[in-house]
């Protein structure tokens, strides 16, 4: 039985060495041709010819696999991660710790400067957090007062804080109507006049109301508040009875009652309660901060951060692992503002930009899956697609840049040059046999079981085979690589044997005046076999176009980038 390692897998791995001098050989190809074409032309008009051409099968077991569509690029490495460090002042180096081609850790500090301009800057902030420091010292910290009051007498509404509710974030706790009134948003229409009076029906109540605004299509309605709640909905008529519109209802005028600070650990007022000026509404627990002593606490995390930062300008740190590959000062020198100093690069990855063609970029997607390769390294790595530029570029054929991001390579170096694949579409587990294995009888597609007794691998000519004594098994064609093609059918499994047709032809040509004998000989391969007599005529399976078929990048001999 022929092995899927020896078959399948050995042509994809035979083809992605094929494609890293694909480009080259065809460039020198086309030249060749030129010359070749031109002989061959005139000697063909000078010949005489004898063709003859064999058909013969080899057995090939049925294989279990997976059938990727790729798309492929070649580009360089570039560190995914890269820190250039440029001064921001006036400043002299005063000590450099690493020289170039040093590992430095995250965190390591690579130089240290002074700097007047900077050092002043410090100082003054400095001098305002020891102030700040000052003012919390003296600032009491916890509320002494737990008592929330209404600056304002009129009616609760609309209470929002809990038991338990956090205040600091809180817009309001609850909101004080002061005018005793309510009212109601409408969309304006024709029928309405500003001051015209209405009725407003809440439930099976009536009250009087006014149309006081109509502005930007909204009509505003107010009527007197019989201690109705917040969001309460109601219906307002014109004086005639019809219907102006519904709405839900609102406090008119209103104050909110708000707290800087605190926990809620009572709720003083009921909605709707009529209250005045001073009352208690809630109760805030002890261990809340005072307003003031917040404000200085913000005001001494703001200094801070402010000085970290400047302290940073006078040291350059890593901030990830990386190798220190350029400097451009050495300690005592002193550089101006805007000056390059360093530069480190990231040993955490690497990405590669693709150039994609306008025909595949569709089948590109962010998080795609790719296979890399380095001329400089053995072995594949990984990576994934993680940026579509969309803006093309390009002459005649318009292109668009995809980065393919990889893990750490050992040994790899920014530069270097690098291929990569990325998977577009997979077939998922599935049954794969050669391409030329698979014949067609108009729209219906089959293959040749061997039978019993045949072994992987076996050839037999034309003659030693009766094709109608075979079983010719209806398939499903699904993905293609140009090589394998994906297919299913009922009673078929991995290891069943089936013929594959292959075309084999030899044609002598013999120059007349000069008795020179000139051989070509082709031999079908993969899709390129064409079965005869009662084997039905070749076409191309269907799905193997685009990505998956001869041409594109899913494999084709000429495909791809």
């Amino acid at each position: 039985m022929e092995s899927f390692d020896t078959s399948f897998t050995a042509a994809k791995q035979k083809k992605k060495k094929q494609k890293r001098t694909r480009n080259i050989i065809l460039i020198c190809a086309a030249a060749v041709l030129c010359a070749v074409g031109t002989i061959v032309v005139v000697n063909l008009t000078k010949n005489s010819s004898d063709g003859t051409s064999t058909l013969s099968y080899r057995a090939t077991a049925v294989s279990s696999g997976e059938i990727s569509a790729t798309v492929s690029g070649s580009g360089t490495l570039s560190a995914a991660q890269s820190q250039s460090v440029t001064t921001t002042a006036e400043a002299t180096v005063t000590a450099v710790n690493f020289a170039p081609g040093d590992a430095i850790k995250a965190g390591d500090v690579v130089m240290t400067m002074r700097s007047t301009d900077v050092e002043s800057q410090l100082s003054d902030l400095k001098d305002q957090l020891s102030d700040t420091r000052a003012s919390l010292a003296s600032a009491k910290q916890l509320l002494t007062n737990l008592k929330v009051t209404a600056g304002k007498g009129g009616i609760v509404k609309d209470i929002q804080a809990k038991e338990g509710s956090i205040v600091d974030d809180m817009e309001y706790l609850c909101r004080i109507a002061t005018d005793g009134k309510m009212s109601v948003l409408l969309p304006a229409t024709d029928a309405m006049v500003q001051y015209d009076a209405v009725s407003v029906v809440i439930g099976e109540d009536t009250q009087k109301g006014y149309i006081t605004k109509i502005e930007s299509g909204v009509a505003t309605v107010v009527f007197t508040d019989n201690y109705y709640s917040v969001g309460t909905s109601a219906k307002v008529l014109s004086q005639s009875g019809t219907t102006l519109g519904t709405g839900t209802i609102d406090v008119n005028e209103f104050v909110d009652v708000t707290a800087n600070s605190g926990k809620i650990a009572a709720i003083n007022v009921t909605d709707n309660q009529k209250i005045s000026k001073g009352s208690t509404v809630f109760t805030l627990a002890e261990g809340a901060p005072t307003a003031t002593y917040t404000t200085l606490k913000n005001t001494e995390a703001e200094l801070l951060t402010q000085i970290t930062d400047l302290e940073g300008l006078l040291s350059v740190k890593a901030k990830t692992d990386c190798t220190l590959t350029a400097l451009s000062v050495k300690a005592g020198d002193t550089v101006a503002s805007g000056t390059s100093i360093c530069t480190l690069t990231g040993t955490s990855g690497f990405t590669i930009a693709l150039s994609i063609d306008e025909l595949d970029i569709a089948s590109v997607k962010l998080g795609q899956n790719a296979t890399v390769t380095l001329d400089a390294l053995t072995g594949e790595f990984t990576g994934t697609v993680t940026n579509i530029s969309y803006s093309g570029s390009g002459s005649y054929v318009t292109s668009y840049t995809a980065t393919i991001t990889t893990e750490p390579m050992e040994g790899a170096y920014p530069g270097m040059s690098a291929s990569a694949e990325i998977i577009t579409e997979t077939s998922g587990e599935t049954l794969i046999v050669p391409v030329a294995a698979v014949q067609y009888e108009g729209d219906s597609a089959f293959v040749y079981l061997a039978g019993d007794g045949v072994q992987a691998g076996e050839s037999r000519a034309e003659g030693q085979i009766d094709l109608d004594s075979l079983t010719k098994l209806t398939v499903t064609t699904g993905m293609s690589d140009g090589s394998y093609i994906a297919i299913t059918a009922e009673g078929l499994s991995a290891g069943d044997i089936v013929w594959v047709p292959e075309r084999t032809s030899k044609a002598t040509y013999t120059e007349d005046n000069t008795s020179t004998t000139t051989g070509f000989s082709f031999t079908g391969q993969g899709g390129m076999a064409v079965p005869g007599g009662d084997s039905g005529s070749f076409q191309p399976p269907s799905g193997m176009g685009g990505n998956s078929g001869y041409g594109g990048n899913s494999g084709g001999p000429m495909g791809g980038n």
